[in-house]
């Protein structure tokens, strides 16, 4: 199953990283108070807001969502009013709504337990293959988990960066346990104040140890939070290792439990949050399944309602979108060839209302 041997890929990392540069001239100076520039934007100071400003406290939801056919093909083109927006049941006012096609900001969350023998390479290559979507303007940040996450890389828009990281990551160290889920928490905590696109790549088990945080937590997290998730699960060669070894007598039952619970687990909130997951079971399957995380980022469509009855109850209102034709019947989109083709619609869930 193995691709990419060891050997080969420092080597290929190693001649990547011969060919960038990983200091900035002294000529490039930065500008004083602007020494880390980033996705995230200082908010103005007082001086600058406007002297009288009439705020009201009328919350707008925002649903990035992605409009993908049974052939893989993105549906675009579309305007305003083929949408429709329910929640909780109930038709919505959309008061805004455009194609989203702003830079991206992501970030890689990769596994590294030493525990995992040799898949860390896995994870560390798949990482390696998304640095091929990257274009001018969008922000990449690396972090790496066992029991804890570490930021490797804060954003960067230098591909270099995280290939010399990614270098620094090939012989862990680390704790043998691996908290998926604190993982994504301590992200989503990161990139809570960065406007626009974002999103996170969750590259492993997905296997929690000793996770201070549950499912339920982890749910209400991702469901707070606007970030996508893209779950890549890398455990496909551990199932079959703990079958080999069943095949010799030698119990593994509770180990593959807690893989196919991980990649359950994956799947969800990956799905949550208007991702998708994947379960690779070679690594040259990679470089497809980026470029379909890339095409789902860069097609989406951005909707924004206020809504009609605002409760403020602090509970989950769930969100569905529709697509309408011209007589307000179900939309229907045709192929190249004019057949008519099944579509699928990827939205985050719901949302929390604000507590009273």
């Amino acid at each position: 199953m193995k691709k990419i041997s060891r050997f080969a890929w420092v080597l290929g990392l190693a001649l990547l990283l011969a060919g960038g540069s990983f200091w900035l001239a002294a000529a490039q100076q930065v500008p004083p108070k602007e020494e880390k520039q980033g996705p995230l934007q200082p908010k103005p100071s007082q001086e600058e807001e406007a002297p009288y400003a009439l705020k009201v406290d009328v919350p707008l939801v925002n649903v990035d969502l992605t409009v993908v056919d049974r052939n893989g093909n993105f549906v675009t083109g579309l305007q305003k009013e083929h949408f429709r927006v329910y929640e909780d049941g109930a038709e919505q006012e959309i008061v805004a709504f455009a194609p989203s096609e702003a830079p991206l900001t992501t970030v890689l969350v990769v596994e590294t337990t030493p525990a995992i023998g040799y898949l860390v390479w896995d994870n560390l290559d798949a990482a390696y293959y998304f640095l091929r979507q990257i274009r001018k303007g969008d922000w990449v940040g690396l972090v790496s988990f066992d029991f804890k996450p570490r930021v490797e890389v804060d954003f960067t828009q230098d591909s270099q960066e995280i290939y010399a990281a990614l270098r620094r990551l090939a012989y862990p160290a680390g704790f043998r346990e691996s908290n998926t889920f604190d993982a994504i928490a301590d992200t989503l905590d990161r990139m809570k104040d960065i406007e626009g696109k974002k999103s996170i790549i969750v590259i492993g088990t997905g296997v929690n140890s000793f996770s201070r945080h549950s499912w339920d937590d982890i749910q209400k997290l991702v469901r707070e939070h606007r970030a996508v998730i893209f779950g890549i699960g890398m455990s496909f060669a551990l199932q079959m290792y703990y079958e080999r070894r069943e095949a010799y007598g030698i119990s593994s039952t509770t180990a593959r439990m807690n893989l196919q619970i991980a990649d359950v687990q994956l799947r969800a909130l990956s799905e949550q949050t208007g991702g998708r997951a994947y379960f690779p079971r070679f690594i040259t399957e990679m470089p497809g399944i980026y470029q379909e995380i890339g095409g789902m980022l860069r097609n989406q469509y951005s909707v924004a309602f206020r809504p009609r009855e605002l409760k403020r109850d602090g509970k989950f209102h769930k969100i569905q979108i529709k697509l309408v034709g011209p007589d307000g019947k179900p939309l229907k989109v045709v192929d190249q060839n004019g057949k008519q083709v099944k579509y699928e619609i990827y939205a985050r869930e719901g949302y929390y209302a604000p507590q009273a």
